[in-house]
């Protein structure tokens, strides 16, 4: 019989059908892991409310001056976990993610559109453990990624119902991190609602939520590293029962007033201008 690790340190950082594998099996995925640590930042903020504690994060320092550059050419394969680059690479990439113009990226499916900074710098990945709707990394080293899952709800027009269930779906993975959580001042726009299938979509009156964005800074402490992020998400109730999360984490690495001047330029530029071109839920998850 194989032995199975079943240390609670190391079980901590993982889902739950992850923890009783092979150690073999363990010890690769959790070298693995980094690849969706800083997306689960963002997913952990979103449960703030549940788990995590609060702290006051010093005044950021103004900006320096650094010349905005582009990653290297992303071949897509799996990073292994390898240490995401600071210094001057991710200094010019932040600053290459706050002024470069957006540009339209899809999911596999076609269901959405998320306009991005420098759109052909980000590559479409999936998230090790975290089935999801569709996934983007700026930069093997990680300098961004995003994320966009689905959530259900018995109505999703019930004010709340998308953060809601957002919170549920993310409690696993607060229960994974040792969070220290800095809420910023949240957000708010409106946001058109795709029209419902049907004969008369395109005569019906077009339909507008309130979508609300919650930016925050996250301090995590796990067996694998501690690491600093400016991360934000969004919650749209984009079809029939069900809600669209999208979310962003930008790891600091000793950039945080830049970090967090890219997450803010998401919650402006980039969350309000999503659009969904399926006018029902779509069915596969990656």
């Amino acid at each position: 019989m194989a032995k199975v690790c079943v240390s609670s340190n190391t079980a901590m950082v993982m889902a739950p059908e992850l923890r009783r594998l092979p150690c073999p099996k363990l010890f690769a995925v959790g070298r693995r892991l980094r690849l969706a640590r800083p997306l689960m930042v963002a997913v952990v903020s979103a449960a703030t409310t549940l788990a995590c504690s609060s702290t006051t994060l010093p005044v950021a320092l103004p900006l320096k001056p650094v010349a905005p550059v582009a990653p290297p050419k992303d071949d897509g394969k799996p990073a292994q976990g390898d240490k995401g680059a600071g210094g001057e690479a991710h200094a010019g990439a932040l600053e290459q993610l706050r002024l470069a113009a957006t540009g339209p990226k899809t999911d596999k499916q076609n269901s959405l559109v998320i306009p991005l900074p420098d759109a052909p710098n980000w590559t479409r990945v999936r998230f090790l453990t975290v089935p999801g709707l569709v996934g983007f990394r700026y930069g093997k080293a990680h300098h961004a990624i995003v994320a966009g899952f689905i959530t259900h709800v018995d109505d999703n027009a019930a004010e709340g119902a998308c953060t809601k269930s957002f919170e549920t779906w993310a409690m696993p993975w607060v229960e994974a991190f040792e969070v220290e959580l800095h809420h910023d001042a949240p957000m708010a726009f409106s946001w058109a609602m795709p029209p419902r299938p049907g004969p008369q979509a395109e005569s019906a009156p077009k339909r507008v939520a309130i979508v609300d964005v919650d930016p925050v800074v996250a301090k995590t402490a796990t067996l694998l590293s501690r690491e600093t992020y400016a991360a934000s998400w969004a919650a749209y109730p984009a079809w029939d029962k069900a809600c669209l999360i999208v979310g962003v984490a930008i790891p600091s690495r000793d950039e945080d007033a830049r970090a967090r001047e890219v997450r803010d330029r998401f919650a402006k530029d980039v969350f309000p201008n999503v659009v969904v071109t399926s006018p029902t839920e779509p069915k596969e998850r990656y």
